[in-house]
């Protein structure tokens, strides 16, 4: 089954049709609530939301907002959801599926660029109740896709099932399959093709989804988009949240750093790092896939 959502493609393959009909039916009911894109649904009443009020979130969205904050704090807060505003000035004012033209604001910063050390703008009141702080929007953007995908396999799997859901090239195995790693220049080929088993993959970066001449990624401590001489990551882990997370970071700061960084605080991964001179750097733990080819 194919379809469109969250500013993919997402297919489901392995899975019986009624399955794949109930992945389809809440992976679209998940993008109406959670899209920032979207006015008028539940983010929307979140990001518009008063200061120093408490503010109710739907279940789902809670959640998300849970399982997000505790990876970004162990990003050290690079990546966080927090980022609606800054992507808007930026010109990442509509969904990539609209096409709308970008108001680009230029900007250059290097990735070594500190801010002053990162403040939570929320404060987490009790289960489902938060108050801001200050003033922002959420913007969950590969978090929200990684928790819904990730979702799927907590609400659906059986051991007795091999599947594959690839939501635009950010993919959930269970069972063994083979994957490719799209090549970050000569796009529609695969630079690499693993054998994966019950592991997730995600790929980020700054050649594709683009406004103007500026990317998407951003270091979530300046608010600006991240320039650190990686072109793509791709990482392995045991969810697509915690893939998303550490591809994210490879792009954002300096290798040794993002390296570093991630061998502390999330040592279950294997990377993939492509960077603008054309070097390809691979590591991490290599138990996380079977075999690996490197197409020529």
């Amino acid at each position: 089954m194919m379809f469109q959502a969250m500013n993919s493609k997402i297919i489901l393959e392995g899975m019986k049709m009624e399955i794949k009909e109930r992945m389809k039916e809440e992976i679209l009911s998940f993008e109406q609530n959670a899209s920032r894109f979207i006015k008028g649904n539940s983010l929307d009443f979140v990001n518009n939301a008063s200061l120093h009020s408490p503010v109710f979130l739907k279940h789902e969205l809670f959640d998300l907002l849970k399982r997000s904050l505790i990876l970004a704090k162990l990003a050290h807060y690079y990546v966080h959801p927090f980022v609606g505003e800054d992507m808007k000035s930026a010109g990442y004012v509509s969904s990539f599926q609209e096409r709308e033209p970008f108001m680009e604001k230029p900007m250059t910063v290097s990735s070594n660029e500190r801010s002053l050390p990162f403040r939570l703008p929320i404060e987490v009141l009790t289960d489902r109740w938060i108050m801001k702080k200050q003033h922002f929007s959420f913007d969950f953007g590969g978090f929200g896709k990684g928790f819904i995908i990730d979702r799927m396999k907590e609400r659906f799997y059986t051991k007795a099932e091999n599947w594959l859901i690839n939501a635009g090239g950010d993919l959930l195995v269970t069972g063994t399959m083979t994957a490719g790693i799209e090549h970050p220049v000569y796009m529609g080929q695969d630079m690499i093709c693993l054998q994966l088993k019950d592991a997730a993959l995600a790929t980020s970066g700054k050649n594709y989804r683009k406004w103007n001449n500026s990317h998407h990624i951003l270091n979530g401590r300046t608010g600006k988009p991240a320039n650190n001489g990686v072109l793509q990551a791709s990482v392995i882990a045991d969810t697509v949240m915690e893939a998303e997370m550490a591809a994210k970071i490879f792009c954002i700061l300096p290798f040794k750093d993002a390296r570093a960084l991630l061998q502390k605080n999330l040592p279950r991964i294997a990377y993939f790092i492509y960077f603008e001179d054309h070097q390809l750097v691979t590591g991490g733990n290599q138990t996380l896939y079977r075999e690996m080819e490197v197409a020529q």
